[in-house]
């Protein structure tokens, strides 16, 4: 709604300058041109489908962010921005191209009412969990995008999605795959072992400068700085606003007049009927009819005859009837006027009326109980009503600050100085941090993702408004901005060296794991070996490729390892978590099926399909692509523009 409302300022002479910089470049050039991609945007094209430029880097600079955030430290920017990256990245969405029209061609479509629900479950455009038609306009329009841009973008996706999962969903594994499966994933090792450690105080001694420097070079990769900005920002709270005046108690009291209902649980009455029907094309005659039936119904319950007995007898109200005409408890507002106003003048000292007459035809009340009205009164709900009052005047002034802050920042976007000057807030600071975040401000997510913005980090700008709260917001600009860098050696020393002497411990442990095992495989005893040695024999009599014994990746190793001679034993070094293992590897037991454990033949069915619907999957693709008709040109794909 912020966003809303400043887009909702943009008027008077900034607005007419805005339109003036837009109505140049139209008259020289024709509007059709803006609206209408050239040939010459073509990065491809998938059966005479284009996929233009625009989207194309649209798309790729989207990715390429992504890979950053998930990379962190070890993103190359030079890996990511080359020319065969970006020739990869087109290829997939030619893939989903593809995809697109081959469901397209076999009819498939998304129902609007299915594409409707999807929208209104969207946390971005939601309210307290609710659908807010504003706040969707309102973000879309953040987006550049139109609601039926947006909303065409969404059926595409949902259609291209929709035959590789049908693919997937139809897939199905063989028994004998399943079992092959359950074989291998269930299945079992008996073996002993001996972990050599490797021991980095072992390494005495320095290390020359030649190996420090050969070391270093053949492992640069892992000695990348992360990237880094630090920003200045102005914060807007309305927590930090002076108080504001409270009303006076008229106001007040007019607003609680008018949210009564969110105060009072109002008055209730029960009250049961006898309903004698009268059409609404009755005559005259028929009408006088029916109201002196219902006159003798009500002298008989006045009379003293059992009420719900009357009514389950002779009430043509067909809801009521069988319960003895009872409505349960009402409150004003829910039926007719001339009935209600009926019920509100009987009393329990007097509680059966004479007939009443509504649109159904007559009726007879009688009135059984009354349940007074609850909740608080104006005194009680009072400073309910205050603290509401300064609240929306805080976040009325919030807007107006916010929509200054904006038109200042606006004019000149390189700077925060007239705005912190104009409207007296302090710039404060934060950074460095990476794009994981930081403390402070930089932990908010819509804090990080404009900080690392193209338009704040690139072009130098500050950024647009950024909404933490209804009440909270921030504009933003990058003072210093780190890029990922290679580390030198003197930065990296302690570092290097510890990493070396924990390489050369690993060496080590791995000679005298094999020294080990030519004793073994010359006949002497494990048990003796370890002995000699200081070390333990940990017997492992049916190890799964999840134990943890002697250490997970010792464990991954075994189960590297072939099968030994039936009724025989191998015997291997292996790596292990720190150091080597020696191992002797007695038996394999293949894994079978067990419904009761969780993973039986419907699991591995599932699973074995999953498996083979992907590969379907890929060879779908496969097939449309040899089919299909796809020029691209690369030479408009390897730059930006």
């Amino acid at each position: 709604m912020v966003l809303q409302s400043i887009r909702d300022r943009l008027t008077g002479v900034l607005a007419f300058v805005v339109l003036g910089l837009l109505v140049i470049p139209f008259a020289f050039v024709g509007v059709n041109e803006y609206f209408s991609s050239s040939s010459l945007n073509q990065v491809a094209l998938v059966n005479d489908e284009e996929i233009t430029f625009d989207q194309f880097n649209q798309s790729f600079l989207n990715y390429r962010r992504q890979r950053q955030q998930q990379l962190g430290a070890a993103f190359d920017p030079d890996v990511f921005d080359g020319l065969i990256a970006r020739l990869e990245h087109l290829d997939r969405m030619i893939d989903e191209e593809l995809l697109r029209q081959a469901a397209v061609s076999l009819g498939y479509d998304v129902d609007n009412t299915l594409l409707a629900e999807q929208i209104r479950t969207i946390p971005a455009f939601q309210v307290d969990g609710v659908f807010n038609a504003d706040v969707y306009q309102a973000r879309l329009l953040a987006e550049g995008l139109t609601i039926a841009q947006f909303e065409q973008q969404l059926r595409q996706a949902a259609i291209m999605e929709t035959l590789p999962r049908g693919v997937l969903e139809s897939s199905f594994a063989t028994p004998i795959e399943s079992e092959r499966l359950i074989a291998l994933l269930q299945q079992q090792r008996s073996f002993e072992a001996v972990t050599v450690p490797a021991d980095p105080a072992s390494i005495v001694g320095e290390f020359t400068a030649e190996e420090e420097t050969s070391w270093f070079e053949q492992n640069q990769s892992r000695f990348m700085t992360e990237e880094q900005v630090t920003i200045e920002f102005l914060e807007l709270n309305a927590d930090q606003f002076p108080a504001a005046e409270a009303p006076d108690d008229d106001v007040l009291l007019a607003s609680y007049e008018a949210q009564k209902g969110r105060f009072l649980v109002p008055e209730q009455r029960q009250v049961s009927h006898i309903l004698i029907e009268v059409p609404a094309t009755a005559s005259s005659t028929e009408i006088e009819q029916g109201r002196l039936e219902a006159e003798v119904l009500s002298q008989r319950a006045l009379a003293g005859e059992d009420f719900a007995t009357l009514a389950r007898e002779n009430s043509e109200d067909i809801g009521s009837a069988s319960a003895g005409g009872s409505l349960g408890f009402l409150e004003q507002g829910i039926m007719p006027e001339a009935f209600e106003a009926a019920v509100y003048e009987l009393s329990l000292a007097d509680p059966i009326s004479e007939p009443v007459q509504t649109g159904f035809g007559w009726h007879v009340i009688l009135l059984t109980a009354i349940e007074p009205a609850t909740g608080m009164d104006f005194e009680a709900a009072r400073e309910v009503l205050l603290e509401e009052a300064q609240q929306e005047q805080a976040e009325r002034q919030f807007l107006e600050l916010a929509d200054r802050l904006v038109d200042i920042v606006y004019e000149d976007p390189t700077t925060l100085e007239a705005a912190s000057l104009d409207m007296g807030l302090e710039i404060q600071t934060e950074g460095p941090f990476t794009r994981n975040g930081g403390f402070g401000v930089s932990a908010e997510p819509e804090v990080l993702a404009a900080a690392f913005s193209d338009l704040v980090l690139e072009q130098g700008s500050a950024s647009d408004l950024i909404e933490l709260s209804p009440t909270r917001a921030v504009v933003l600009r990058v003072l210093n901005h780190e890029p990922v860098r290679a580390q030198t050696l003197d930065e990296v020393r302690e570092q290097v060296q510890s990493l070396l002497r924990q390489e050369r411990a690993s060496e080590l442990a791995r000679v005298q794991a094999e020294s080990m095992l030519v004793r073994l495989e010359t006949g002497e005893e494990l048990a003796a070996i370890a002995e000699e040695a200081g070390l333990v024999v940990v017997t492992v009599p049916a190890a799964r490729r999840q134990s943890m014994s002697p250490d997970p990746v010792a464990v991954q190793n075994v189960f590297k390892l072939p099968r030994p001679a039936e009724d025989g034993e191998s015997y291997h070094v292996v790596d292990a978590a720190n150091g080597s293992a020696l191992v002797i590897l007695r038996a394999v037991t293949d894994g079978v099926a067990d419904e009761a454990s969780g993973f039986g033949s419907l699991q591995a069915g599932q699973m074995m399909g999953t498996v083979v619907g992907s590969v379907e999957s890929i060879g779908l693709v496969r097939q449309r692509r040899e089919a299909a008709s796809i020029p691209v040109f690369e030479d408009r794909v390897g730059v930006s523009r």
